[in-house]
Order: C-alpha cells, then structure tokens, then sequence
C-alpha cells in the first residue's frame, strides 16, 4: 500500500491561483495618483514633539550638574 504524501494536501496553490489578482488596488490609490507626495512635503507627515526634546534637554542638565557632584562625594 503507497504510503499518501503529506504534502498533498497543502499542495492547493494551483485551485485558488485563478482567485488571486496580482495588481494594485483601493490601498494603493494614494500612491498611484501621487497624494501621498502632496502629504508628506506639505510637513503634515511629521510633526516634532517639543515636550519630549525639552525634558530631554532638562535631563541632560540634571545629569550635569549631578554627575561631577556624586563623583566629588563618592571620591
């Protein structure tokens, strides 16, 4: 008795290759008529965040002035 390959019934690509539509489609409007370029230049794309750069700012001062003071006590 021929043992069954495994393989065999994973093996469906061909059944469902005449449902599958290689192309673009409804996601890929905004880069067929070019509204994604008018997006992106226009700076709406990427905003800074002011908040975040300032306590990044503050943390880099806290540690410089911190640091030579710990390293003063701890020598």
């Amino acid at each position: 008795m021929p043992e069954a390959d495994p393989y065999d019934e994973y093996d469906d690509f061909d059944d469902e290759a005449e449902d599958v539509v290689f192309g673009p489609d409804e996601r890929d409007r905004d880069l067929l008529d070019g509204s994604w370029e008018q997006q992106y230049y226009a700076g709406g794309h990427r905003r800074r965040d002011w908040n975040t750069i300032g306590i990044g700012v503050a943390l880099l001062f806290l540690m410089g002035l911190l640091l030579p003071t710990l390293l003063f006590v701890l020598r």
